[in-house]
């Protein structure tokens, strides 16, 4: 008889435990589910609200002045003081700084499936899980590193997101670590609020965020010669199309690869120029 009782209790034990867990668990799923839908409706709300259109323009190289007559499409110069200057401003970038002063402008990656506001925090984990109003949101927002520029003119821009598991943010980066996806979905655009620039996407590889030269080296500027040649040499693929140098601009958009905890997939993009309308 004392045995049965001590067996009647050790199943009620396992069933509370079991229950817990049971419970536990639905918990997490709801919160999860939850956390989902508040993370896709905030990006929604957003791309309702600010999204840019893109300037259907080609690229002219930061060399080019647009008020240079010899650049008129009619190529018959004139008179200087008749040219009038091309309006390239965002009037939704514009917008979106003034309403949320942290924000810096809209990343647009078609391959990627991106089409996202970034921001610049004081460290590198103050959007990690805040929208731009600074309520918690688990998808975060992107953000560029703390050490680059609001005027994305340094010579290496990092750019950061999660991979997370709804395809939203950086979740679908890993797509470029493919050759035929990096010829297929070359154009990346960045949207600021007094123009719009174009971007090619040159290299994709697994990264490590602590010890990767692309990330200890973010917002330097002058001749990175020896980045570009980092990536040449450990890049598993290259656009074959392009060649860099270490004049060139890049931006490096980077999420979590599950390959191990430090690792990043990292997509590396050259700077083409503005598009102007």
């Amino acid at each position: 008889m004392k045995g049965n009782s001590m067996n009647k209790v050790l199943r009620t034990i396992l069933l509370i435990v079991f229950a817990a867990g049971f419970l536990v668990s639905g918990a997490m799923v709801i919160k999860e589910l939850h956390d989902r839908r508040v993370s896709a409706s905030y990006l929604h709300s957003f791309q309702e609200a600010y999204a840019p259109t893109i300037p259907t323009g080609s690229p002219v190289a930061p060399s080019d002045s647009k008020a240079d007559p010899q650049n008129e499409p009619d190529g018959s110069g004139g008179d200087p003081g008749d040219t009038v200057p091309v309006d390239t401003s965002n009037p939704e970038i514009i917008r979106l700084t003034e309403d949320y002063p942290d924000a810096v402008g809209w990343l647009t990656v078609e391959g990627a499936g991106v089409s996202h506001p970034f921001a610049l925090g004081e460290t590198n984990r103050t959007y990690i899980r805040s929208a731009l109003d600074g309520s918690y949101v688990r998808s975060g927002t992107l953000f560029i590193d703390y050490r680059n520029s609001r005027d994305m003119r340094d010579s290496l821009t990092v750019l950061y997101g999660h991979n997370m598991n709804n395809g939203t943010m950086f979740s679908n980066l890993s797509r470029y670590l493919n050759n035929e996806h990096i010829l297929f979905y070359p154009d990346v655009y960045v949207s600021l609020p007094d123009r719009t620039e174009h971007y090619t996407v040159w290299a994709a590889m697994v990264a490590d965020a602590v010890y990767d030269k692309l990330f200890n080296n973010a917002g330097v500027t002058g001749d990175i010669q020896y980045i570009v040649d980092y990536v040449s040499g450990n890049a598993e693929y290259i656009n074959p199309t392009l060649t860099v140098t270490g004049e060139d601009r890049l931006l490096v958009l980077s999420t979590c690869n599950p390959s191990y905890f430090f690792a990043r997939t990292v997509v590396i993009c050259v700077a083409d120029g503005e598009v102007i309308p």
